[in-house]
């Protein structure tokens, strides 16, 4: 049975339709109660050698009408209960469907809207290497990165101050300080004397024209290296900046999406009330073949 045959604009709340089927069931219970002492001959009792006695008398021809018309009545009153009981449960069905409601097609809709946004949200930068700095260079200019890299690397092995040259600047200059040692070894005293091979004032010059050289290398070392920290600063800056940037207009399209999402759960919810207040408004119709058997009940109650 369709929704619609059971409501219309005139009829009667649930309570009362279920009030009116309980009152159907009731007077069916006495309908079935004149039905089953339903007897169609008279029952008389005796005893031997007395005389019979009429103990109960049975339905005569002219009662046929009233039992058929109280069948009648029960199927009436049994289509009456059952309809109104589909209503009400009709009823309390759509009450659930009502108050469970939702836009399941503005729900996809928003659904792949926010997939669709979040799938372009910025990915944090990826910066530049020094390597990849240097791929840009020439190759004269990466051949010359790499000999001052190891000049610069050779010369300070020698003339830092624990290198090879500055030790041994330092020990000629010790020597020529202390020129004799005493080591005593038991019994046996031994005395070292030391004698300068090279002039001093010549390890001095070459120790610092060496020095010279490599200060001069390292500093123009460090110049490339500071081209390249340039190069890696402004990437950062630059990939930052647009990052930023691209990351403020992302939120702001993802706010005005929640914005909007939201907006659509208010729309949401009042429809869903509206659905509500319609399925409270249903009255349950009683039908035209039922008619005269509720208004029986109604004059009898």
């Amino acid at each position: 049975m369709k929704t619609k045959a059971f409501f219309g604009e005139v009829g009667l709340t649930s309570t009362s339709a279920n009030h009116y089927a309980n009152l159907a069931k009731e007077a069916n219970r006495l309908n079935l109660n004149y039905l089953s002492s339903v007897q169609f001959y008279d029952e008389s009792i005796s005893v031997i050698g007395g005389e019979s006695g009429l103990v109960r008398e049975g339905n005569v021809t002219d009662e046929l009408p009233a039992i058929e018309k109280t069948v009648e009545n029960v199927a009436l009153l049994n289509s009456l209960v059952a309809f109104f009981r589909e209503a009400i449960k009709e009823r309390e069905r759509l009450a659930t469907e009502a108050e469970n409601w939702e836009d399941e097609e503005g729900r996809a809709e928003f659904t792949a809207r926010v997939a669709e946004v979040d799938s372009r949200k910025p990915k944090r930068p990826v910066y530049i290497t020094e390597d990849d700095v240097k791929g840009e260079w020439s190759v004269g200019e990466q051949e010359k990165y790499l000999s001052l890299e190891a000049e610069a690397a050779a010369y300070g092995k020698f003339i830092h101050e624990d290198g090879l040259l500055s030790r041994a600047r330092i020990a000629l200059m010790e020597k020529m300080t202390n020129p004799r040692s005493v080591q005593v070894n038991g019994r046996d005293t031994i005395i070292f004397s030391y004698k300068a091979t090279a002039e001093s004032v010549k390890v001095d010059e070459m120790f610092f024209r060496l020095q010279a050289h490599q200060r001069s290398v390292q500093a123009e070392l460090n110049g490339m290296k500071k081209r390249i920290e340039d190069a890696l600063a402004e990437d950062k800056m630059k990939k930052d900046e647009e990052f930023r940037l691209a990351l403020g207009k992302w939120n702001d399209e993802k706010r005005a999406l929640d914005r909007e999402y939201q907006e659509f759960l208010e729309d949401e919810s009042r429809s869903r009330q509206n659905r509500i207040r319609a399925v409270q408004d249903l009255k349950i119709v009683v039908p035209n073949r039922l008619k005269s058997v509720f208004d029986s009940l109604k004059e009898a109650n």
